[in-house]
């Protein structure tokens, strides 16, 4: 009897152990790993300052069962197509600008309207204000799972030989544009065109191709431009705009557990987080240029002015585009951006002292 009765217990014992392990929560079993492709490389200030920090933050905060792998632009996909293997599950989550998907997201152009913010931090806590409060803005995301929204910081013009000062001088130019809007831009101003990745604007400097490049002064070091770009004009002509988002299967297989930390270390907080890092990083970019030998012209009001009455058209432009395609609500986000970029521009210290 004592014998059946241990067996009984022994059986009991074993079976209670197969249930509960079949029941045990995916995450305790075995490490989550998340593919992450940027169109920042590792030495970027954002990256350094920003994303890595979070990325530890989420490895200590799971006990190292979520690991966040950070790959740099151009190794694990092309940077041109990150949206599209995004959303076919190539990579887990892409941090990326919206201009590299020709058309995709029409309404993010209203945030890379000309002279909205003083900096980064201005532009990306209205980019994500503008997620949140209007439904179109977020169906635009609708095949990936957006985490943050954030801007660059504002975009300057820098030149090889010729130092800018006025409009009159960048007449004929020839000058790199990183996307539509920034093609739009120096068309408007008076100088010649060329779209390329930042990728490839060093050597097209470096081989003369073009004059000069319009983009931030925050990326600069870490894609090689100031080795072939030494004059700056500060303008704060606009801000591009980029998001971070997941490939949805990849989002619902995490347990709730990681979804929930993931949307807590994110969101609005990422998006101040990575707008500030840009702005501090090019305040400390521009330390380290004047120590080079670069040199800085700030446009005077007066002149600013000019060029502000340049592309003052474009706002009214993108309202009448966007209404033809169906958007209603388009002048009402232009306002918002207008208002939300002149808030924050107050609040925040922005990208050049």
């Amino acid at each position: 009897m004592k014998n059946l009765f241990r067996k009984f217990v022994f059986v009991l014992i074993l079976t209670a152990a197969v249930v509960f392990s079949f029941n045990l929560p995916v995450w305790s079993q075995e490490k989550v790993t998340i593919k992450m492709v940027s169109e920042y490389n590792d030495k970027h200030p954002t990256v350094r300052n920003g994303w890595f920090p979070w990325i530890e933050e989420v490895k200590k905060k799971t006990d190292g069962q979520l690991e966040i792998q950070f790959y740099n632009p151009n190794t694990l996909v092309p940077a041109k197509e990150v949206y599209n293997s995004l959303t076919a599950g190539s990579v887990d989550l892409g941090a990326t600008p919206q201009w590299l998907s020709h058309g995709k997201f029409p309404l993010s152009e209203a945030v890379s309207l000309p002279m909205m913010y003083n900096g980064a931090e201005a532009g990306s806590l209205t980019i994500w204000d503008l997620y949140k409060t209007f439904p179109e803005w977020r169906q635009e995301y609708k095949d990936v799972k957006i985490l943050w929204q954030w801007t660059s910081a504002t975009v300057q013009l820098h030149t090889r030989k010729k130092e800018i000062k006025t409009l009159q001088d960048l007449q004929g130019m020839k000058i790199i544009g990183w996307g539509a809007n920034g093609i739009r831009i120096i068309k408007a101003l008076g100088a010649n065109p060329i779209e390329l990745t930042p990728h490839d604007t060093y050597q097209a400097l470096e081989r003369g191709m073009a004059d000069g490049v319009l983009c931030p002064l925050a990326p600069m070091r870490a894609f090689k431009i100031t080795d072939a770009a030494k004059s700056h004009t500060i303008v704060n002509v606009y801000c591009d705009s980029f998001y971070a988002g997941m490939n949805w299967n990849k989002w619902n297989s995490l347990p709730e557990r990681f979804k929930k930390l993931l949307e807590e270390t994110t969101g609005r907080d990422m998006a101040q987080i990575s707008g500030r890092t840009l702005d501090e990083g090019t305040i400390a970019d521009v330390k380290w240029m004047k120590d080079q030998g670069h040199t800085f012209y700030l446009l005077p009001p007066n002149e600013k002015e000019r060029w502000k009455e340049k592309l003052r058209p474009m706002g009214e432009e993108w309202i009448k585009k966007m209404e033809e395609k169906g958007y209603k609500s388009a002048s009402s986000i232009r306002d918002t951006v207008v208002r939300l970029g002149k808030e924050y521009s107050e609040k925040t210290t922005g990208g050049y002292k």
